[in-house]
């Protein structure tokens, strides 16, 4: 019976041009061994992971999704409200780079509590800026200005938090619910700014600061951060996942009332 499951998984994987019509060409209605059950949960949770990494990197007709990695943007407004330090970017020609690449750390699914245990990271993330345009201030008191190219760089970022599911209004789609225990780590943090405050020997000296602060920012403001995160990506995922014709696949799998 694995065997089989492993085959049908195999099957979808090699069949390109229709990948995105059926995301999980596997049939779980005859599978009630508590063994087999957990194997194919586990089975449909890498395929799930495999399908969101290669939406990241083609794009999707169907959901009406770009290509994310390597994304590319005219024309992006960033603010950051540090209090200690406080940016206003307008950037241009932006290429971001490395979220295709995540790593999924852990992926466990609760089918008594539907409930999906997540530990995810991105090794490196790139984004950069052929020009940007900055107007901010430090500790409120030393302006920041500045024209130039700009790249920042993000290492060992790490996402992990609890999501509750449940079943979309339509009932055909998993969706999210809530999130809670939501938590991030940003080890490492690089600003390479060039022209700030007229450039030259400054440079060194204001992307160091606006590494520091930065990181402490995050660190200090972490939960508020991982609220609105979290927040974030139910209005975001929800109409996405919304799309996918999911629920058939997990209602077998769920454990039967008593």
């Amino acid at each position: 019976m694995k065997l089989w499951i492993l085959l049908a998984l195999c099957a979808l994987a090699t069949a390109a041009p229709t990948w995105e019509q059926d995301l999980f060409n596997v049939q779980p209605s005859d599978f009630t061994n508590a063994s087999e059950r957990s194997f194919l949960v586990n089975a449909l949770i890498r395929q799930f992971f495999a399908y969101v990494r290669r939406v990241i990197r083609n794009g999707s007709n169907i959901l009406g999704l770009p290509p994310l990695d390597p994304l590319e943007i005219d024309v992006f407004h960033l603010v950051v409200p540090a209090v200690l330090i406080n940016l206003d970017l307008d950037l241009k020609g932006v290429l971001a780079t490395g979220l295709g690449d995540f790593v999924v750390h852990r992926s466990h699914l609760n089918l008594a509590e539907l409930t999906f245990d997540l530990d995810i990271s991105i090794p490196e993330f790139h984004f950069g800026a052929d020009s940007y345009d900055l107007i901010g201030d430090l500790y409120s008191a030393i302006p920041l200005y500045g024209k130039g190219p700009a790249n920042f760089e993000l290492h060992g970022f790490r996402f992990k938090a609890l999501v509750y599911l449940k079943q979309s209004e339509d009932e055909k789609s998993v969706i999210i619910d809530k999130i809670e225990k939501a938590s991030f780590e940003i080890p490492s943090f690089k600003s390479n700014m060039a022209g700030v405050i007229g450039g030259g020997d400054i440079d060194p000296v204001a992307n160091a600061i606006t590494e520091e602060v930065l990181i402490g920012y995050v660190n200090r403001f972490q939960s508020a951060i991982s609220h609105v995160t979290a927040e974030t990506i139910i209005a975001v995922g929800n109409p996405i996942l919304d799309q996918l014709d999911t629920w058939r696949f997990l209602a077998p799998l769920l454990p039967r009332q008593h």
